[in-house]
């Protein structure tokens, strides 16, 4: 299923925008994933990005402030929900059973009914009903046409990631609530069937019979990532047809978060010696070391936020020891983990 869809300039903006409002400094998100051109503001109304670069965008935003919505939902979603809802469909025998355990924990999750399966003799039909949902957008019909899309094609990109390909096979219509305009918008190029204007609710249409046959477990693409932006990036990148600028960093900090932690397996997937990617790194300014004791520090300072203990956090990061942990993220902090800790909670103990 290789589609050239693209988010336009604007979209980006008021994805930016809305991340602003929420405290993260979309500059720095925009230069720390590659994105230096999209900087200015000028250049970025006049231009284009794929539905990849688009996610990864959205993801890093997600990231950082902890909330898989990316603040585009009044009611917040840990980051870490994605991991559970990837793992939790993993265990689907048929796709039937995927739209069903997806529309089960996100109903959880957000604790609306937002999410239905309805199957007649010829579709199963997974239905997103957004009138009540508690978009921080709200007053912009346009933004939040725009967030529901996207969120049918993340779970198209998810559902086909998790079955080998059987999605995009058994996929028959897709339904939106925009109403049909001159022409389709850039980013609905995405989808290779049908799609359906001025509707009521958002629907992926599957194919009965597809629907229920045996979901072969992924073989062709490799996503060992468990959550669900890192699986959609994934997927979108393997897929797509555009061409990717990417720098080495962000290549690499994608697979690092995506929990490839060593440098010999990161140069692999990257298709290259480790010496290669030593130098490519090093003319960006940067080391897989660095990258990493970063990513780790990042991790390891939202948890100690949220109150975790020292010992959890490392085991989490797995470290040798707690020793280990505590040396290197004073090394890099100045502080020990517990001092960060009770100054950051005002907990008087964690360990």
């Amino acid at each position: 299923m290789k589609r050239a869809s693209f988010v336009t300039g604007l979209q980006l903006e008021n994805l930016l925008n809305e991340a602003e409002r929420s405290g993260v400094n979309a500059l720095q998100v925009l230069n720390s994933l590659g994105y230096h051109h999209l900087s200015d503001e000028n250049v970025r109304a006049q231009s284009s990005i794929d539905l990849a670069d688009f996610f990864r965008i959205e993801g890093e935003i997600a990231r950082q402030l902890d909330d898989l919505t990316a603040h585009l939902s009044e009611r917040k979603l840990t980051y870490e929900t994605g991991a559970f809802i990837t793992s939790q469909m993993k265990r689907s025998t048929t796709l039937s059973e995927a739209l069903n355990h997806l529309a089960q924990y996100f109903n959880m999750m957000h604790g609306e009914h937002y999410n239905t399966v309805r199957t007649t003799g010829r579709t199963v039909s997974l239905i997103i009903d957004d009138t009540s949902f508690p978009y921080t957008m709200k007053d912009d019909p346009e933004m939040v046409h725009f967030v529901g899309e996207c969120v049918l094609i993340k779970v198209q990109c998810l559902l086909d990631s998790l079955s080998d390909g059987l999605a995009a096979t058994a996929l028959r219509r897709v339904v939106v609530k925009r109403a049909q305009a001159k022409s389709l918008p850039s980013h609905l190029e995405f989808w290779p069937v049908p799609v359906s204007f001025g509707q009521t609710s958002y629907e992926l249409c599957f194919d009965h019979d597809l629907a229920h046959s045996h979901m072969p477990p992924p073989s062709e693409i490799d996503l060992s990532a468990e959550g669900v932006f890192s699986r959609v990036i994934a997927y979108l990148d393997q897929i797509g047809s555009a061409p990717k600028n990417l720098t080495y960093r962000t290549m690499v900090l994608d697979l690092i978060r995506n929990h490839c932690t060593q440098q010999d397996l990161v140069a692999h997937r990257l298709s290259m010696s480790v010496a290669t990617l030593r130098r490519r790194l090093e003319q960006e300014g940067t080391s897989f070391r660095e990258l990493l004791s970063d990513h780790f520090m990042e991790e390891a300072t939202k948890l100690l936020k949220k109150g975790h203990s020292v010992s959890h956090v490392s085991e989490v990061l797995n470290y040798s020891d707690v020793r280990a942990f505590n040396r290197a993220f004073k090394r890099l902090t100045g502080e020990t983990p517990a001092q960060y800790s009770r100054r950051k909670t005002g907990l008087i103990e964690n360990v």
